[in-house]
């Protein structure tokens, strides 16, 4: 993996995503909901990670329209474990940072959905020329987000709940906060991000684009 491709799309998804959460922090406080600094902290790193999936999985380029799929599960888990082990890895942090953010998601079956339904979009904007559309990602994601749930239990019990609750969301509409904050994170990374990437990591010189 080019970790300097990575890097630079993340970032470049990264700054509208920051710029959003600043002015729903900014509306938050306004209608008197004011969230700690542990809170707006975490909640920014969680974005960042979810650039870092949708960079990862290839949601940060111009489609090429010759999308290609697999819809045997298994076969190609036992073909290519490292695929597999890679896919459960990306999907960890999501089912940690879910129960950490969010009281109403301390609940294994939501995790499960929200991980599916995370890489089940995924895999939908795969099928438009983004990559592979692959049901083995679909399975690893979710058994990912699944795994990551119980390291949130394990890192739990050794953290008293004061600490634990402190990063938790107080609003009422916190149920719904993560599935916006992936629909924006998408939106962002199919239309402007490639157009910030362009204006801060390319460079034109005698009419030829080079990446930086």
């Amino acid at each position: 993996m080019d970790w300097d491709f990575v890097f630079s799309h993340v970032i470049s998804g990264f700054m509208p995503t920051v710029l959003i959460l600043i002015l729903y922090f900014i509306v938050l406080k306004i209608y008197g909901n004011n969230q700690n600094k542990e809170r707006i902290i975490l909640t920014f790193v969680f974005s960042f990670y979810l650039v870092g999936v949708l960079t990862t999985t290839g949601i940060c380029l111009k489609p090429n329209y010759s999308p290609t799929f697999s819809f045997i599960p298994f076969i190609d888990m036992i073909r290519g474990p490292k695929d597999t082990i890679l896919n459960i890895i990306l999907f960890l942090p999501l089912g940690f940072f879910l129960p950490l953010l969010y009281k109403k998601y301390n609940c294994f079956s939501k995790v499960l959905l929200i991980g599916f339904l995370f890489s089940l979009s995924i895999e939908v904007i795969q099928m438009f020329g983004f990559g592979t559309t692959d049901v083995n990602d679909l399975i690893t994601n979710t058994v990912g987000s699944g795994l990551g749930y119980g390291a949130y239990k394990l890192f739990s019990r050794f953290i008293s709940n004061s600490l634990i609750n402190i990063s938790k969301a107080k609003s009422k509409y916190s149920y719904y906060e993560p599935i916006i904050l992936w629909v924006i994170t998408i939106l962002i990374m199919l239309t402007i991000q490639i157009y910030i990437y362009n204006i801060f990591f390319t460079i034109n010189i005698n009419g030829e684009i080079h990446k930086w």
